[in-house]
């Protein structure tokens, strides 16, 4: 039984058969039979992907490839104006939060922080503490909280 390189699809795969199908090539005795090394070349050959090292340093460095390609990239702020922040509550929301700022200095705060701020970071720790300040007075559930910021 030999070993082959199969590339019909564009991929490598490496077949072991009495005898070979078109578009198969003879694998030599001193190639590895770990396909993952291998790749096509712009001319359709095979070539070795990671000369010099040996199966398990390419297992390494394959896992060390899909491990940095997993890593969650840093998403995008999200970042609101403050009439589409506002136009996250409800009338009768707003109604109550304006009216228990009267009564209410940290709700006061939140309301003038926000009309001084430029735009609304729904991930900022200030826009987060002033929401659950909301759901803590009763004027908001926290269900409700996770759906503002959400």
């Amino acid at each position: 039984m030999n070993a082959y390189f199969d590339i019909r699809n564009g991929h490598i795969a490496i077949i072991e058969a009495d005898t070979p199908e078109p578009g198969w090539i003879k694998l030599t005795s001193k190639q590895s039979r770990l396909a993952a090394r291998y790749r096509l070349d712009e001319d359709g050959k095979v070539i070795d992907a990671f000369p010099g090292k040996t199966d398990e340093e390419v297992l390494a460095a394959i896992a060390e490839q899909q491990a940095a390609q997993a890593q969650p990239t840093a998403s995008a702020p999200r970042v609101l104006t403050k009439l589409q922040f506002m136009n996250r509550f409800t009338t009768e929301e707003l109604a109550a939060v304006y009216t228990a700022a009267k009564t209410n200095v940290l709700i006061e705060v939140f309301l003038d922080k926000l009309k001084l701020a430029q735009e609304v970071n729904l991930d900022d720790p200030q826009t987060v503490g002033g929401l659950q300040a909301l759901a803590a007075a009763g004027l908001l559930s926290e269900s409700r909280v996770q759906e503002v910021l959400a």
